[in-house]
């Protein structure tokens, strides 16, 4: 019919092809990595776990460690920086290849900033369809004071579905 849209590659795209899984190395993130296999298995889909170091809050007494007579706050920071990217690497690494065991496609990404903000940012470089994280069930008084949590933060500003893992 002359009135029908022509498919495009993206409309022709499965459902669930890209699924981002933001991993701190706690056991609720292992569970959203879990919750993302089964998605992958289902609709075929790739997985993409992310790292994020948060720079903006460098602890002052690990920091404090790597600073000798010349070197700075900032090359310390650097270095700490470094440190805890190559420590998330292995991690992820371990992750990635049981999931490879399985016939998931995966591979991980690493960034360093603001944890929602650079979640939201990859989500749209990379173009996923669903964002899959973990968050702790938090007491009513808990709440009260986790309103600037990550996982809430991306579920307002992300542009494709959050799911939220307990």
């Amino acid at each position: 019919m002359a009135n029908e849209p022509t498919r495009t590659s993206e409309t022709a795209r499965a459902p669930i092809s890209r699924i981002l899984v933001p991993h701190d190395g706690t056991e609720i993130s292992d569970r959203a990595l879990s919750k993302a296999e089964e998605f992958a298995e289902s609709f075929k889909s790739e997985i993409i776990i992310l790292h994020i170091v948060d720079d903006r809050f460098v602890p002052p007494s690990a920091t404090l460690a790597f600073i000798s007579d010349q070197a700075t706050l900032e090359d310390a920071k650097v270095r700490l920086i470094k440190i805890l990217k190559k420590g998330a690497e292995l991690m992820l690494k371990d992750k990635m290849t049981k999931i490879k065991e399985k016939g998931i496609n995966v591979r991980f990404l690493l960034a360093v900033g603001s944890p929602a903000e650079e979640i939201v940012s990859v989500s749209k470089q990379e173009k996923v369809d669903l964002i899959i994280m973990g968050s702790r069930q938090l007491k009513k008084i808990e709440k009260l004071r986790a309103l600037g949590s990550v996982t809430r933060r991306v579920s307002e500003i992300a542009d494709c579905p959050v799911m939220i893992v307990h």
